[in-house]
């Protein structure tokens, strides 16, 4: 299966509003339940309905994340890191180089084992209302994605799958 991807650039509209703290105004409901910044909603719910059309249910796990959302969601999936996570802690080398790795609050924090990585508080795209997470328990749906979603504006955040920071639910517009 090919991943599309393309970097994630981020409307002038929104250049000027702290991630998380999208006014109501901005904001729209999707068909699947959740808000999503509304231009972005408006794509969104395109998709969802030739998804429909297809037989593809597309359900919605993650959507408008709020600053306070993105915390709590943060705190509970990072730790932060201590001197045994260290091979070398003056050069910040950790001992097992392959884990997510957070900096936030001038600490680094390591993903906990069995969770799936989330960005830093107030960098998120969720923050911006720009991302949906789509479940892609059935393979039906993450294939009815990749081949169709970038017709509606929406993209993974990365096409290599061996990456920690691969997430194949996760789709976020991208702005032409």
């Amino acid at each position: 299966m090919k991943y599309p991807y393309k970097p994630l650039v981020v409307p002038a509209a929104l250049k000027n509003i702290p991630n998380g703290k999208l006014p109501d105004s901005l904001l729209k409901k999707v068909d699947c339940n959740g808000k999503m910044y509304a231009p972005v909603a408006d794509k969104f719910n395109q998709m969802f309905a030739a998804a429909k059309a297809d037989g593809i249910k597309l359900v919605n796990i993650g959507d408008y994340r709020p600053l306070e959302a993105q915390l709590g969601l943060f705190k509970e999936r990072y730790r932060p890191a201590e001197d045994r996570d260290y091979a070398d802690k003056k050069k910040g080398i950790l001992v097992d180089t392959k884990r997510v790795k957070r900096e936030y609050e001038g600490k680094t924090w390591l993903l906990r084992n069995g969770f799936a990585p989330c960005s830093t508080p107030g960098k998120s795209n969720h923050g911006l209302g720009l991302a949906i997470d789509i479940s892609v328990t059935d393979p039906k749906v993450a294939e009815w994605l990749c081949a169709h979603a970038p017709d509606f504006g929406f993209f993974l955040q990365s096409d290599d799958p061996t990456s920690r920071e691969f997430e194949l639910w996760h789709w976020q517009a991208v702005a032409a």
